[in-house]
């Protein structure tokens, strides 16, 4: 499982990636999904919204309501919150725990959280 140096190593990555580089949630969602899958495809699929859940709440907490700031924490909010929305559809639909490499295998497939 993770611990919480692998957890708060993920939520710096999150805040980098939106803040300083410009990317997209979304978009990272599906890299880090991939990564993880390799790495520890057992996880549940739905611990992979808590980097996006922390990021959002630390970037408004450290950084306001600036534009940007403001604007990368209503990005991670909303891929948490459709992360969470995906990992209940899927699990209605398979009616079995999904896990992150479940995640990552549907998204190939579908492209909602592609690049």
């Amino acid at each position: 499982m993770w611990d919480a140096d692998q957890i708060d190593a993920l939520t710096e990555v999150v805040v980098r990636r939106l803040l300083v580089e410009g990317g997209t949630a979304r978009a990272l969602a599906a890299e880090i999904a991939g990564q993880l899958a390799a790495e520890t495809p057992e996880l549940p699929g739905l611990a992979l919204a808590l980097p996006f859940t922390l990021a959002a709440g630390g970037i408004e907490d450290m950084l306001g309501a600036g534009h940007q700031a403001y604007a990368a924490a209503v990005d991670a909010w909303r891929v948490s919150a459709l992360l969470g929305a995906e990992v209940l559809g899927l699990q209605a639909m398979t009616q079995a725990p999904v896990s992150v490499a479940d995640l990552n295998a549907h998204w190939r497939s579908c492209g909602v959280f592609a690049a």
